[in-house]
């Protein structure tokens, strides 16, 4: 009887070990760093995201974000809470999803309504170049708030 746990349990650790590399190719939690900018009614702003890429599947994955944005005085700040779906193909990612804006300034502090989002970009071994554009669901593609990001993907 031990013989045979002892051949079971060699034979459970040696399966282990023969798949386990085949699991170790594929991430199934990804974290990263994004900074960028954002044009707004003809002002320019710098963008900082953290991003969580959640793979749901090997083409799809979710993303929750957070992107900060201010101007270059610093005069406040919009945080971009929101998810992202998106698909992930060989070296290019596109996606939609929801955000909400928050504003933080010395004058005003409140939340508006939740904003569409697409956006589409290249997905390399640790880099991300994403752009990305974000609009009004009362005034559908009039109202944008545009931008780009680069990022280290841990």
């Amino acid at each position: 009887m031990k013989k045979l746990v002892m051949v079971v349990l060699a034979a459970a650790l040696m399966a282990g070990l023969g798949t386990s590399g085949a699991f170790a190719q594929v991430k199934k939690v990804e974290f990263s760093l994004n900074a960028g900018v954002m044009i707004f009614s003809e002002d320019v702003g710098v963008a900082l995201s953290p991003q969580v890429d959640i793979h749901v599947t090997k083409g799809f994955m979710i993303s929750p974000e957070a992107m900060v944005v201010t101007d270059f005085q610093f005069s406040g700040a919009l945080l971009f809470p929101g998810v992202m779906f998106n698909y992930t193909g060989k070296g290019f990612f596109a996606g939609a999803g929801v955000v909400i804006p928050i504003m933080i300034s010395d004058y005003w502090s409140g939340a508006g309504d939740l904003l569409p989002k697409l956006n589409i970009g290249y997905r390399g071994r640790h880099v991300n170049l994403t752009a990305y554009l974000m609009t009004s669901t009362a005034r559908l593609f009039s109202e944008n708030l545009v931008g780009a990001t680069i990022g280290y993907r841990f």
